[in-house]
């Protein structure tokens, strides 16, 4: 009898609100193996960056190179056009023949011999 009124009285469970079990995460720590790498990383890093701003810079200062032979020829072309033009008019016949006229030559057909410029 006694059993039976021990479970016929009512349980008393504290209630605690359902309070989630918190677990501590340890804390992790950077290890030096793992920061010589990350130094390492941010030296070749530092070290590739050097690199392409020198070779930039390099092919900056051949293009700016080359632009100045592209002028120098620009300018020997235009010279060595103006030239071709004077010696065709200096090598003109008429005027030739005005120069021979002021030194005093006279044409005699006899002597003339016709040469192509081929």
């Amino acid at each position: 009898m006694a059993l039976r009124q021990y479970q016929s009285q009512p349980q008393h469970q504290p209630q605690n609100p359902a309070v989630p079990h918190t677990y501590k995460t340890p804390v992790k720590r950077i290890s030096k193996g793992e920061k010589m790498l990350a130094a390492l990383f941010v030296a070749v890093c530092a070290v590739l960056m050097v690199f392409i701003v020198q070779t930039q810079t390099e092919v900056r200062a051949v293009d700016v190179q080359i632009q100045q032979m592209e002028r120098q020829i620009d300018t020997v072309n235009r010279e060595n056009t103006d030239l071709e033009i004077q010696v065709a008019e200096l090598s003109s016949y008429e005027r030739i023949w005005l120069k021979a006229k002021e030194l005093g030559l006279t044409l005699n057909e006899n002597n003339v011999k016709v040469v192509s410029g081929e």
